[in-house]
């Protein structure tokens, strides 16, 4: 199997989200598993050892990224409950046999499943209405989606990306983009 090179495709994006979905066990009272919660102090706190590491310390940084973990944390605590892949994104996503779509290197937990669709809604994206407009889309594919909840997954997570990238000096239109919709 090889990393897919390709573009993804939408329909095929909610496919393999669909196909995931369809197939997660109902979460267990004995599960090994941790809530997603865990694995949003884990994203952030790994954004702030980096931004630590790099020397970086910029109060207004580390207001927004406290801001946006908090926002994520409340996401993480009032939604569905499902299996979550946890780090899905186009690098976790092989082109297997019969070119369907294997997905790799999960970091599973209890929580909200739409939390898996952030990175698909958010590549490449430099504009409000076709982050809207791709939440919709792919919401619409996938039973059980929620239009409002991508998107709010999206602003939470958004710092995550946005504040590593100003603070190196990049200053590009999605950066840009993604540092408004974190509130920076």
């Amino acid at each position: 199997m090889q990393v897919s090179q390709r573009a993804w495709d939408l329909a095929e994006v909610a496919a393999l989200v669909r196909d995931l979905r369809a197939s997660a066990p109902a979460p267990g009272e004995h599960s090994v598993l941790r809530l997603l919660s865990h694995r949003v102090d884990f994203v952030f706190d790994l954004t702030d050892r980096g931004l630590a590491a790099g020397d970086v310390n910029d109060p207004v940084a580390s207001k927004v990224l406290r801001h946006a973990r908090a926002a994520a944390l409340e996401l993480a605590g009032n939604g569905p409950v499902g299996l979550v892949h946890g780090d899905l994104h186009p690098a976790t996503v092989l082109s297997g046999p019969r070119a369907h779509l294997v997905v790799v290197d999960p970091r599973p937990t209890w929580g909200d499943p739409d939390f898996d669709a952030v990175d698909w809604v958010l590549e490449g994206v430099a504009d409000p209405a076709v982050l809207e407009r791709r939440g919709e889309e792919l919401a619409a594919l996938i039973p059980g989606m929620s239009p409002r909840r991508v998107p709010s997954w999206c602003r939470a997570l958004a710092a995550r990306i946005a504040v590593p990238r100003t603070c190196a000096g990049r200053d590009d239109a999605e950066t840009q983009f993604l540092a408004a919709l974190a509130g920076s």
